[in-house]
């Protein structure tokens, strides 16, 4: 009985010692170069299940907007890929504004740098992997505007 007892409290240590993927995770934003303070930062975390950008994003954030930079903390979020598209709102109308040529007017920004050459970027060049706590930095690009 003795070695039994032993054999399982051996198991329950060793067990408790071997590390275990994580179920969730927190995926800290930095959003750099914010030229004001007007409006907000619409920030949308998307897990590959729908369009990127335009579709049905997994979790979404606003922040007031602050010139320089804002951090925005996605928490419990389950590990996976994930990529992240950010619009700052300058206006309040809850849209990204566009001039007559299609260009923005607002910052925009993707996150592992994934550029917006003849439009939005594919998810998977803008995808990075959160199986841990991880940190992402976005800086705005602004083509124009008022």
């Amino acid at each position: 009985m003795k070695t039994i007892t032993t054999i399982l409290i051996a198991a329950g240590l060793f067990l408790g010692l071997v590390p275990t993927k994580k179920e969730t995770v927190t995926i800290t934003l930095t959003i750099d170069g914010l030229r004001n303070d007007s409006g907000f930062i619409m920030v949308a975390l998307h897990n590959g299940e729908s369009e990127f950008p335009a579709g049905e994003p997994y979790e979404t954030q606003a922040v007031e907007a602050k010139k320089g930079a804002v951090e925005v903390i996605f928490k419990d979020v389950p590990a996976g890929d994930y990529a992240i598209a950010v619009a700052h709102d300058e206006n309040n109308n809850e849209q990204m504004d566009f001039n007559e040529y299609g260009m923005p007017l607002e910052g925009f920004g993707f996150s592992n740098e994934a550029q917006a050459e003849t439009g939005p970027p594919e998810f998977d060049a803008a995808a990075f992997d959160a199986s841990e706590d991880t940190e992402e930095y976005i800086e705005i690009i602004y083509l124009g505007g008022y």
